[in-house]
């Protein structure tokens, strides 16, 4: 069965194409996409000996001239030195405005190879092959790309400081590629769900707490209505607000805390687990706000909780670097955090949030935290 979800944009409309095994007939996908015949294959290595080389083998058996360049995954490499890795793999192979760039991983190679595709030769097209459940349903829709920066004073990076927006020509996603995820990977990904859930679409939530025992245990039956109903939710905010002007800022929803938090070392979070840990902070706001309920809280911590994701640090840290973290996030505006807080039913942006209010919220989720 092949699910076909179009997105408007203002650079081209695209599809995501949900279908399982379609790695393997990826040609057939990438045909009516592009014009391309050449193409620089941009890989996460854990996925380079399965995922990529069904696509790479795809692809050469059509008459595709190719080469691959493998990245490793990780946060403190997503900076400018892997996209000029890209631009001089791309270089190399002679790839010109009528090749293409493929990302086949997850986020962050699919954040790097989308920057370096939108910047060589001052853009060429690009084709998302998402690998993990969070690219899936999140970082390869809407055309944000971006790679890490130094804070200043600050031994951490600043997420995604630097990129453009570039509209994939494909999005390419086969379910099938979730199996070989670690399940705390997958688990993972299922936070940029439960955040699709609470900011427009209930009925996933419902979807989600139903199939969470399933998805703990690694059975995937359930995960393809998953995908799509997070992605439709996505498709509504990109396409209502290409270039997050509005609307799409809730999307942002645990982002704010959460990138505050994911590049420290010593908490070894993954990007899932830190928005994760990021939402429940912001519904702690909320409720200081009088945003939203105790019961509300805890609702938003029982859905988080009963997918298997965290809800406070797995250990303490000081507060005062987080909230000059936060200082540096590219969604402030005139030195104020704009927040995404949940309410009752729904969430909103808020730039009157107070430094006290924040550092309390950091306090419900940080045990026995420092100032």
């Amino acid at each position: 069965m092949t699910t076909r979800i179009g997105i408007s944009s203002s650079q081209g409309s695209y599809d995501v194409v949900i279908e399982r095994g379609s790695l393997a007939n990826s040609d057939t996908h990438f045909a009516p996409a592009t014009n391309a015949r050449r193409a620089l294959i941009v890989v996460d290595e854990a996925v380079a000996s399965t995922h990529a080389a069904a696509v790479y083998a795809s692809l050469a058996g059509n008459g595709w001239t190719l080469a691959t360049l493998t990245l490793r995954a990780e946060e403190p490499l997503k900076r400018i030195e892997a996209v000029e890795s890209v631009w001089h793999a791309a270089l190399e192979l002679g790839l010109d405005r009528q090749s293409a760039i493929v990302s086949v991983g997850g986020g962050l190679v699919g954040d790097v190879a989308g920057f370096a595709a939108a910047t060589f030769m001052r853009g060429i097209d690009f084709i998302q092959v998402p690998t993990t459940l969070l690219a899936m349903v999140d970082a390869s829709i809407g055309g944000k790309t971006g790679i890490n920066l130094p804070l200043p004073g600050l031994d951490v990076l600043g997420k995604n400081l630097a990129g453009a927006f570039w509209s994939p020509k494909l999005v390419l996603v086969d379910p099938d590629t979730l199996a070989s995820l670690p399940q705390r990977e997958l688990t993972s990904g299922l936070a940029e769900c439960v955040k699709h859930a609470l900011i427009g679409d209930p009925d996933l939530g419902e979807c989600l707490l139903s199939s969470a025992d399933d998805l703990a245990a690694g059975n995937l039956a359930s995960i393809d209505a998953i995908i799509e109903q997070a992605v439709n939710v996505k498709r509504l905010l990109v396409e209502a607000d290409e270039r997050e002007s509005g609307q799409r800022m809730l999307l942002n929803f645990g982002h704010t805390f959460g990138h505050a938090i994911e590049p420290i070392a010593s908490l070894d979070l993954t990007h899932g687990e830190a928005v994760a840990i990021g939402m429940h902070a912001a519904a702690a706001c909320s409720r200081r706000l009088g945003l939203a309920s105790a019961a509300r809280v805890c609702s938003i911590g029982n859905l988080l909780q009963r997918v298997g994701l965290p809800t406070r640090t797995p250990g303490s840290i000081p507060i005062t670097p987080l909230l000059e973290a936060m200082r540096y996030d590219k969604k402030a505006a005139g030195g104020r955090l704009r927040l995404v807080l949940p309410t009752e039913d729904a969430v909103v942006v808020r730039t009157d949030v107070e430094a006290a209010d924040i550092e309390a919220a950091w306090h419900v989720v940080i045990p026995d935290a420092a100032d």
